[in-house]
């Protein structure tokens, strides 16, 4: 689509990307002007206050919205991530030949809503992230920045938010608790758990739940493993329990999810 100017910033939890097919835009990231000129792709998490002010060229503009929690599975280097959790946006310094055209196969496929292809899609954007963090780029950092206007109750907590996503990721398919996970950070229970709801806007169980569900279902796409087996390896203690977090989820159960990708 058309690059559009916004005349409000706004700001939700996904990590976003944003490629510029022949033309450049102006952004206004958490107060910091980020000029990003065409052919480039940029990626920032957009919990900080953004909006683009200014576009120029009759290019495209593509976005991609990745939930945090699938993000910081991915097992990206981790000065790369430090740094678009702590407010950095990355530049890419180029793009490649197959950007374009990737982008427009990833568009039709999403359209189609198969399950089996839509997993695919992920796992090519995962692949494409992965090339730019070990690629050459540019940083933008706005909380390095002393005339950037910061959030600053986000800001603050970053460096333990960090930190618990970071155990819940290690430990997820493991029998962890709310108390592990705020002790990794050496803070109360009660505060690490009103600290993230409020970064996260979701609870420490939700998230640990959506990490297991996440898992289960990459190995009902790529497994023929039982699903009592699944459901022990993604972390949850019981098949039962596991039915009906999944159920509850994605509206069928483990076993109709796999019929309907054709295993």
């Amino acid at each position: 689509m058309a690059p559009k100017v916004m005349e409000h910033s706004h700001w939700h939890g996904h990590i976003e990307i944003n490629y510029l097919f022949n033309c450049s835009a102006e952004y206004l990231i958490n107060g910091q002007n980020v000029s990003v000129p065409q052919g480039r792709m940029l990626i920032f998490w957009a919990s900080f206050p953004h909006q683009m002010v200014s576009t120029e060229g009759d290019g495209e503009l593509v976005n991609i919205y990745i939930p945090l929690q699938s993000f910081l599975t991915w097992k990206l280097p981790n000065e790369f991530v430090s740094n678009l959790l702590h407010g950095g946006v990355i530049v890419s310094n180029n793009l490649h030949d197959s950007d374009v055209e990737i982008t427009k196969t990833w568009q039709k496929d999403i359209d189609k809503n198969i399950s089996a292809i839509l997993y695919q899609v992920i796992s090519e954007i995962q692949a494409r992230v992965k090339r730019l963090a070990i690629e050459e780029y540019s940083t933008f950092n706005p909380l390095e920045n002393g005339e950037y206007k910061a959030n600053r109750s986000l800001v603050s907590g970053l460096s333990h938010i960090q930190t618990m996503l970071r155990f819940i990721a290690e430990h997820y398919d493991e029998k962890i608790s709310i108390a592990d996970v705020a002790q990794s950070t050496g803070l109360h229970q009660n505060y690490a758990m009103k600290l993230f709801n409020r970064v996260m806007h979701i609870s420490i169980k939700q998230y640990i739940n959506q990490l297991r569900l996440q898992h289960a279902q990459a190995l009902l796409i790529d497994t023929d493993k039982a699903v009592l087996n699944i459901a022990l390896e993604a972390g949850f203690g019981s098949i039962s329990r596991f039915y009906d977090i999944f159920q509850r989820s994605f509206s069928m159960s483990p076993l109709e999810f796999r019929r309907s990708l054709g295993y």
